[in-house]
């Protein structure tokens, strides 16, 4: 079980970026949620790894990126409905588990574990309790998870995947742009032409979307393939994200703040296809999202405050 000393809540520069006091409550609800989900993948013997920007600062900061606010790791597809359903089995009851299988009307490619399902905002004795036990800070915040798929080594048939792919994630990311510019019908005709399959057509439309985004990604099996791949990396950006799937062979025990945790023995393949050669020299780069990731929660709250 997780030990966070007091002595870390104390804000502080790291590489004369300032981190406030706050900032680090956040982290340190972070990491608790991170601590039980290594508690169940282990009791599940199902692998996971730290990825993205916190792999990055496993290898290069034993911890956080200084202006990171948030944890992702991530897990083989086969793996990946078995252990949102063992975390929705073995968590705390307070906690939660939101992805396109375990949530009804939640639309992302990913699935994300939070410490609690709603923001305090000081009306609630339940959520008092809850707040209590995260530090004092009433936010939702908790880590993202992955799920790899295999990229087919056949160049044509990878094209071939990543088009149809595309294709159907756009139309379920873009679903509300074309309900309402009357092109949704059409492309719908379209993909359920071109992959022989029937869309719903009602409120369950774009939750059918991502699930069939996610069919198209498992197409491929494992001796198709010698690399794997988030697949939501090739609709958003335009690097090669791929990584080898021997990176993946083994894993190897770092330390993250106070913890320890999985990372694959090839990280330096991984953090190649997302980064750059010269990984190891800190650039400043702000997250993708608007930072801090709490500001519009502590908005709402100040909102809430004024109502009463």
């Amino acid at each position: 079980m997780i030990q966070i000393p007091e002595s870390f809540f104390s804000s502080e520069k790291r590489l004369d970026f300032e981190i406030s006091e706050t900032m680090k409550k956040a982290w340190a609800i972070q990491l608790t949620v991170l601590d039980k989900i290594l508690e169940v993948a282990e009791h599940n013997h199902i692998k996971v790894w730290l990825d993205y920007g916190s792999l990055l600062g496993a290898v290069r900061h034993k911890g956080y990126i200084p202006w990171d606010d948030d944890i992702d790791i991530c897990l083989m597809r086969k793996d990946y409905v078995i252990f949102l359903m063992a975390l929705k089995r073995e968590l705390p009851e307070y906690f939660r588990v939101y992805s396109i299988y375990t949530t009804p009307s939640y639309n992302q490619p990913k699935a994300f574990v939070a410490n609690r399902a709603h923001v305090d905002n000081g009306n609630d004795p339940k959520e008092k309790e809850i707040t209590d036990i995260f530090f004092g800070l009433p936010y939702v915040a908790g880590v993202d998870v992955y799920p790899l798929d295999y990229v087919p080594s056949d160049p044509d048939q990878a094209n071939l995947i990543r088009n149809i792919y595309i294709a159907v994630y756009d139309l379920a990311f873009s679903y509300d742009q074309y309900k309402e510019s009357g092109e949704l019908e059409s492309y719908i005709s379209q993909i359920e032409e071109l992959l022989a399959v029937s869309i719903p057509r009602d409120d369950s439309a774009k939750e059918a979307l991502w699930k069939l985004a996610d069919g198209v990604a498992t197409m491929t099996k494992k001796k198709e393939s010698d690399s794997i791949l988030w697949y939501p990396d090739m609709a958003m950006r335009t690097t090669d994200m791929r990584r080898p799937l021997e990176a993946y062979s083994e894993t190897i025990i770092t330390d993250f703040e106070m913890l320890k945790v999985p990372i694959p023995k090839g990280y330096h393949d991984v953090l190649l296809a997302g980064y750059y050669e010269d990984y190891m020299t800190p650039i400043q780069q702000p997250p993708a999202h608007e930072y801090p990731f709490y500001k519009e929660q502590q908005d709402w709250i100040d909102r809430c405050k004024k109502l009463s």
